[in-house]
Order: C-alpha cells, then structure tokens, then sequence
C-alpha cells in the first residue's frame, strides 16, 4: 500500500505477531479501505500509523489517522449503508458511503468487531478485531 501512497508515510507498529483464521482477501479490504480513508481524511497530514496487538482471545488492528476527525453524532452511523459525513464546514468525501458498511459486514462474517474512536478537529482511530486461530497460543512477541 505504501507504493500507492505519496502524500503520506504509512508507520506500522506490533506488539504481537497473532495467527487468526480468516479470508485474507476479504481482511486485506477491509484495511485497504480503512487505509485509504486515513489517506484521504488527512489530507494536510503526513502519517497514517497501524497498530497490531493481541491478547488471549483476539487480535486488534488499529488504523490512526491526524485528520479533521469524526464528530461523535456520526460514529455509529458511518458502519450504515450509504451514510455518509455530511458537515457543512467541510467538503464531502466522493464515494457512495459503503466502504465501511461493507468492512463492518466482513468483521461480523469473521465473528469480529469495528468501531472508531474519534474527537472532531483531533484524527480518528478505526479498529477491529479477529478472533485468534488458537486462544491457547496467546502472544508471540516480536
């Protein structure tokens, strides 16, 4: 994804390296899609940090952007089909509003979960997490 990416340098940090079971294709768009909204939610920002981290049950991926943030009215309801951010001080984002509805069904498929965490004017951080292969093999280390 970096290759596509000039305008911002995509920093990866892992705490774990967690093995979980999964479509990779279906898993790769999500993050492309959470990657690429980052990228364009940031556009006077120069970084995009992913984090990945696990604990006994799951693992958490983390995509964490220094954009104009997401006004908490509107957490819940970007996961919908079709919603998009309308916000009279900024321009709209193009695109029909399902790249997060369709990442928010893969996670349901993969018996995962994805939220955001975001303070308007402040950047935003989507996460999601995946079960883990074998709770029983917790946390490898890198």
């Amino acid at each position: 994804m970096q290759a596509m990416v000039v305008t911002h340098h995509l920093h990866f940090e892992s705490t774990a390296q967690p093995v979980v079971v999964g479509d990779k294709e279906r898993i790769e768009q999500v993050l492309i899609n959470l990657l690429s909204n980052a990228v364009k939610s940031s556009p006077d920002a120069d970084r995009v940090i992913v984090r990945v981290s696990a604990d006994q049950e799951q693992a958490t991926v983390s995509v964490q952007d220094f954009g104009k943030g997401i006004a908490e009215a509107h957490q819940q309801r970007i996961f919908e089909r079709f919603y998009q951010v309308s916000d009279t001080e900024e321009k709209p984002f193009s695109g029909l509003g399902i790249g997060l509805y369709i990442s928010s069904q893969i996670m349901k498929q993969h018996q995962g979960r994805i939220w955001v965490e975001s303070t308007k004017r402040a950047g935003a951080t989507f996460y999601f997490t995946l079960p883990l292969k074998d709770p029983k093999v917790a946390l490898l280390t890198c």
